[in-house]
């Protein structure tokens, strides 16, 4: 075989786009939680949550475009409110079943609103740790 058999595409001298680097850790919403999230009349579904943002599970699309602001997040967790929270579209996937999960960061947040957010944070995932079979122990969070 004198010829390659595979055909090499030269490089270009761009960088690639660079993939997000996560800042945060993201806490699943444990099945037991009693969790209410909104946009304005609206109720969605929480699926997990950091310092950072939310990934929210939707039925039908938001109408929005990728890093689009949506004033008016609410999101209630046990006694834990955080109200009127901006965040800005970072992405959104179609899941298999069809809804779409979109993920939403924080943005203009205010120092109060920094502190429900760690409360409900810590919260969130002291109870996922709470009857978990494999006895972890929860460690320091470091981003406080």
């Amino acid at each position: 075989m004198q010829e390659p058999s595979i055909l090499f595409q030269s490089i270009s001298g761009e960088k690639e786009a660079e993939s997000p680097v996560r800042k945060a850790f993201r806490v699943p919403v444990p099945d037991n939680a009693s969790v209410h999230l909104s946009l304005g009349k609206k109720e969605y579904s929480l699926v997990n949550i950091s310092h950072g943002g939310i990934s929210v599970l939707c039925d039908e699309s938001l109408d929005v475009e990728c890093d689009e602001r949506l004033p008016g997040w609410n999101v209630h967790i046990g006694k834990i409110q955080l109200n009127n929270l901006t965040g800005r579209v970072i992405h959104c996937s179609s899941m298999p079943s069809g809804q779409l999960l979109y993920g939403i960061q924080w943005v203009d947040v205010t120092e109060e609103q920094t502190v429900n957010i760690h409360e409900a944070v810590a919260r969130l995932k002291a109870m996922a740790f709470e009857d978990n079979e494999r006895h972890i122990d929860l460690a320091q969070d470091d981003e406080k």
